[in-house]
């Protein structure tokens, strides 16, 4: 404290600028204590700097409606959604939420439910969900908008935009869309993840029309998500480099590892005196810091956060400080002469917390730290009036002429910006489209490949004027757009520590190919080339393990399809006959679980919230190749082409197709995607029980497969006779074993054990257990509060975490509960019926809204 102290007077003292850069900042106790350093410094300014931009949308609201704000969208309102490129279930803008809302309307009810048509060029986790995905090049997107801007306005009799031509998709697509958005006038919702202010300007032309301002869309009770602007925050890296500013402190960010111009940058920051870091982990900024001040992990801190306009969420610490950290607030307070406490007391900043949510939240502090959060209340919705000129902007959007190739930079929804790059759980879930683990790569469509001569696991190098990448691995990538290639950024971190597992310079950082004009960054690049320089890259990639493919196991319907008969496609043709002997469960309890595969989006929660509650091991890069991963639940990812005759699922005939003249070549492009969570499906003709030669697995009096650990000596018979390949054999001490402790120490590492949960050792197989620890705590807390367990009482952790609520945990012999009602629902089917396993998950068909009433497909 005195070293920063003793430089920033000193800085002050010659006149010297002071930056204070931060993310987004929602805290009230951080912007509380950096005005206190400001009083202190008056050539302090605070300076905003975040990894992914939307200043498109910033700007563009400024501009039609004179506030710089991100809308706060409400998606259970929309009845018709049209997308283009935002993958706001997956990565835009506040995804759990979105997907939360977004799931209310998709499940069939009253004959109804929303219509969702996504425009990308890249396959997301969106357009996988939508019921009508159109592939369009990205680099015309602004044509695109600005064509159904005209369509609807000609619905609305008003007048066309002036632009050189109209231009539609296949299948006069964008007509049908504007046909359906103006039948929901009010109700709808169009969305676009560019980050062209031109292009959000058309955006909100379009909103309007369709008086979706005040319904859909509210700019008064907005989002805090994002004050990003580029243009401040380049001011700021050109004050560095003229040497104006002496002393930076960085909070919680990272501008050194995804600033687009990172040697611009550095070269400022060897110009300042002082250069602070408040990271809790080290990083590429902390690296180049003259001072680092760890900041506490947030399971550690208080905290009030304002994520939208007037409603507050509380954090208050879960543990003691594991190490010699502060809150960041603490340390701006110490530097402003107002230090609180000695390191690692929490009282002081627990004093100064309540200090603050009097003065700008709350004077209720213990009910709002109780609940863990407060609503000030919600501002009166309001209409706005448009303010910008639609002509200019449509001119300007539709001016530039497609190259011969676009490169998007797009996140995943595992590492995304790449803040969370150093937790191996977000590399180890497979990603939702590609099923790829721990890599970035090369996406490209199956046309542009062959006429690239481009096979999976070639390696290229990517060259973006001056920048390039090298060694990326390529991933054919069914979906995506011709004329389109796609690189994830979150990757290729740099970070001088001792960790030498898969997470040491993992992938590539493709921020390098990044800009920033016209006020905004742009992720979309044009002058690219690709270079083969090598084969043989084997991704790990885990969507052909397990394999159960060739048979009846995702059922589709339309919505058309299910109005005219609800039982679409259970009917069943003949009764099925057991030589078990069935089970009683009629005394006692008998768990169940029911997913909904149009509620369900592939987000993969449950797979890491089931790691982390049953302490499944992270196994690594090289055992995923080998087909060892260790989750409990999997995601299958399920995929039909159109050949244009209708949709197929055996990619052989695809590739049949494509080999032969471009009239086949669209149906790589034109994909349909069900996404469909697999676990153990605790069967009560379980093929597992019978092969077990030492009883170790058994069926409980509950209706659970159970797994007695100690019994079992490995010989993977059950594995071998299970049909839904759920089982998993544990090959390593992965609890007691340095090359695979993803953390700096094995005590560190050990700390993230649930201890409810029973850690395995090398030789046994293990399964899902239904989170038995979750039924019998429940049951004991019945028991001490002389109560029947009551409907929800219980809840696997895959069910807590699932945003969408797809996931449905329950007795089913309470005739009251939901599970039992989902049970007795006409969508519902098992998985593999025909099997005659009698399992206790239960799927729910899934139902597209589609334009026709005929699907003419089964994924397998």
């Amino acid at each position: 404290d005195a070293t920063v102290i003793n430089k920033l007077d000193a800085i002050a003292a010659a006149g010297g600028a002071i930056r204070v850069v931060t993310r987004t900042n929602t805290s009230v106790v951080l912007k509380s204590a950096i005005a206190a350093l400001m009083e202190k410094y008056p050539t302090a300014q605070t300076v905003v700097y975040d990894p992914i931009s939307y200043s498109g949308i910033l700007n563009a609201n400024e501009k039609s409606f004179g506030k710089r704000v991100v809308p706060n969208y409400k998606f259970n309102k929309a009845e018709v959604i049209v997308s283009f490129g935002a993958d706001f279930i997956g990565t835009w803008i506040a995804p759990v939420r979105f997907s939360k809302e977004y799931s209310k309307n998709r499940v069939p009810a009253n004959g109804k439910m929303s219509r969702h048509i996504q425009f990308e060029s890249l396959m997301s986790l969106s357009g996988a969900n939508a019921d009508a995905r159109i592939p369009m090049r990205e680099s015309k997107e602004g044509v695109y908008v600005a064509t159904l801007y005209n369509k609807i306005a000609a619905l609305a009799g008003v007048a066309a935009l002036p632009v050189t031509a109209n231009e539609e998709l296949a299948g006069d697509a964008i007509a049908h869309a504007a046909k359906d958005l103006w039948n929901a006038k009010g109700n709808s919702l169009v969305i676009s993840k560019s980050n062209d202010v031109n292009v959000q300007l058309l955006i909100n032309g379009i909103n309007a029309l369709l008086q979706n301002y005040g319904s859909t869309i509210d700019l008064d009770n907005h989002s805090n998500i994002s004050s990003y602007d580029e243009s401040k925050f380049e001011a700021f890296v050109s004050e560095l480099g003229s040497g104006a500013v002496k002393g930076v402190v960085f909070v919680n960010c990272n501008p050194v590892y995804s600033y687009h111009n990172t040697d611009k940058l550095l070269s400022g920051l060897k110009k300042a005196t002082l250069v602070v870091s408040t990271s809790n982990a080290p990083d590429e900024t902390s690296a180049v810091a003259t001072v680092v001040a760890p900041d506490n992990h947030f399971l550690e801190s208080w905290d009030i956060l304002e994520p939208q306009k007037g409603q507050f969420v509380f954090s208050q610490p879960t543990i003691s400080n594991v190490f010699n950290t502060r809150q960041a607030f603490e340390s701006i307070l110490a530097w402003s002469g107002k230090k609180l406490t000695a390191n690692g007391d929490q009282t002081g900043a627990y004093t100064y917390v309540k200090s603050v949510c009097a003065s700008n939240v709350t004077s209720n502090w213990d009910k709002a730290i109780h609940d863990g959060w407060f609503s000030a209340g919600e501002l009166a919705v309001t209409v706005p009036a448009m303010n910008a000129l639609l002509g200019e902007a449509a001119a300007a959007a539709t001016s530039k002429k497609a190259p011969e190739m676009d490169l998007i930079l797009y996140q995943k929804s595992g590492p995304r910006d790449g803040s969370w790059s150093n937790n191996p759980w977000v590399h180890e879930m497979p990603d939702a489209v590609s099923k790829v683990c721990y890599d970035n790569y090369l996406t490209i469509g199956k046309s542009d490949a062959d006429k690239m001569k481009l096979a999976q696991g070639d390696l290229v190098t990517v060259t973006v004027g001056s920048k390039k990448i090298e060694k990326l691995p390529v991933l054919v990538q069914p979906g995506q757009s011709r004329g389109t290639v796609g690189i994830a950024v979150g990757y290729g971190r740099k970070v001088a520590d001792t960790v030498t597992n898969d997470l040491k310079d993992l992938g590539k950082n493709a921020f390098v190919f990044a800009s920033i004009a016209n006020g905004t960054t742009h992720y979309l690049q044009s002058d690219v080339k690709i270079e083969k320089t090598g084969s043989g890259y084997v991704l790990a990639q885990t969507q052909s393990h397990q394999s159960m493919e060739g048979r009846d196991i995702v059922r589709e319907a339309t919505l058309g399809e299910y109005n005219a008969d609800p039982y679409v496609t259970n009917r069943k043709s003949h009764e099925l006959i057991s030589l078990w002997e069935d089970y009683d469960y009629s005394n006692g309890h008998h768990w169940g679980m029911a997913i909904d595969l149009n509620a369900c989006t592939g987000c993969g929660a449950c797979v890491v919230s089931c790691s982390i509650e049953n302490n499944v091991p992270v196994v690594g890069r090289q055992e995923i190749r080998n087909r060892r991963e260790m989750h409990w639940i999997r995601i299958d990812r399920y995929y039909s082409f159109d050949t244009g005759n209708g949709y197929i699922s055996k990619e052989k005939q695809i590739d049949k197709l494509v080999t032969e003249a471009d009239g086949g070549a669209h149906a790589y492009e034109n994909v349909k995607v069900v996404h469909m969570p697999v676990m153990c499906q605790h069967c009560d003709n379980a093929p597992c029980e019978t092969v077990c030669p030492v009883l170790a697995t058994t069926h409980s009096s509950e209706g659970l497969n159970q797994m007695t650990y100690n019994r079992c000596i490995g010989t993977k018979y059950c594995g071998n006779n299970c049909p839904y390949k759920v089982r998993r054999f544990n090959w390593f001490r992965y609890n007691d074993n340095d090359n695979f402790d993803y953390h700096f120490n094995n005590d560190l590492g050990k700390m993230v054990i649930n201890p409810d949960v029973t850690v395995r050792t090398r030789g046994v197989m293990e399964k899902c257990s239904f989170c038995i620890q979750s039924i019998q705590s429940a049951k004991l807390t019945a028991k001490r509060e002389n109560r029947k367990l009551a409907d929800g009482d219980v809840k696997t952790a895959c069910a807590r975490t699932c945003p969408s609520g797809a996931i449905v945990f329950g007795d089913i012999n309470d005739p009251n509960s939901e599970i039992s009602k989902l049970y007795k629902n006409e969508r519902s089917y098992h998985l593999l019926e025909e099997v005659n396993t009698r399992p206790s998950v239960m799927y729910m068909t899934k139902i597209r809204n589609t334009a026709t009433n005929n699907t003419n497909q089964r994924h397998s």
